[in-house]
């Protein structure tokens, strides 16, 4: 068999190594933080390179010299947001959408309007179509925003941070008999999936907590610090597609460092003996 000519250039095109964009320092994440209200969701994002809010609800107001778009009150206002970070030149290096929760809000009303769904009170009702096809519509507008935002990382080299809130859910683990509670976000069960999978870092932030005995009772105390997790608990999803701790501060500039060690890890003197030093 030979080889054509389109073959031996899909063979020439083959890398082991990331490929940056140009003056980029590394590649442009995709990053969930999900976590509780006033946990620092977005003090963590107004510290990454050169941040641009887009507002799906109040929040910023004590967070200084912060650049964001006035606050969407529209689902299509999202996507304005979008097509002027694409279409105009800036210096911004960095989207964020806070929150998913509150933009699934706004979604839902926009889907609602276009096919005059009503419930028997003449209410918005995303269930009226029956058989979750009103969800199923809000997933695919869903998925439309993340396509946008990934064109914004892939043709304009920023970041995307999305931010979520979380309730605590039942969970069905096939594993066990009984069903168990768990922090999710407060999207819909398939938007939430679309998240997860779309994402290189789904991030959970928490409070630090301990449980103390008293008497018969334990009760938790939290000692203030906030830590973020980067793998999978039963308590929560969490996700990372590198070699990150499993926890560490809530904190920009720490994930920065340990995401760039983990790219750039340095050999030890034992890895150095093991391929042939003294």
């Amino acid at each position: 068999m030979n080889a054509n000519t389109a073959s031996n250039a899909l063979m020439q095109s083959i890398v082991t190594q990331p490929v940056l964009p140009p003056n980029a320092s590394y590649i442009p994440m995709r990053i969930n933080l999900q976590g509780q209200d006033g946990i620092g969701k977005s003090t963590f994002a107004a510290n990454a390179d050169k941040p641009i809010f887009i507002q799906a609800e109040d929040g910023l107001d004590y967070i200084k010299d912060v650049a964001r778009f006035p606050k969407c009150e529209t689902w299509t206002q999202i996507f304005d947001n979008l097509m002027a970070l694409y279409e105009t030149e800036h210096d911004y290096k960095t989207v964020v959408l806070d929150t998913t929760d509150a933009a699934h809000a706004l979604c839902e009303i926009h889907v609602c309007e276009q096919n005059n769904w009503r419930d028997s009170a003449n209410n918005l009702s995303i269930e009226k179509p029956g058989f979750g096809k009103g969800f199923t519509a809000v997933k695919e507008r869903f998925q439309g925003l993340l396509n946008n935002l990934n064109t914004l990382r892939e043709e304009k080299n920023m970041n995307v941070i999305l931010l979520s809130h979380v309730h605590i859910k039942p969970h069905n683990d096939p594993n066990l008999s009984e069903p168990y509670d768990r922090w999710e976000m407060r999207c819909s069960k398939g938007v939430n999936s679309l998240i997860k999978d779309w994402v290189d870092f789904n991030l959970f932030a928490a409070f630090e907590t301990s449980l103390m005995k008293d008497g018969s009772k334990a009760k938790a105390k939290s000692y203030g610090n906030r830590s973020m997790h980067t793998k999978f608990s039963a308590g929560f999803d969490a996700k990372s597609r590198i070699a990150l701790p499993e926890k560490m501060p809530l904190s920009w500039p720490t994930f920065i460092d340990e995401y760039t060690k983990a790219l750039n890890p340095t050999q030890s003197p034992e890895t150095k003996v093991a391929k042939g030093g003294k």
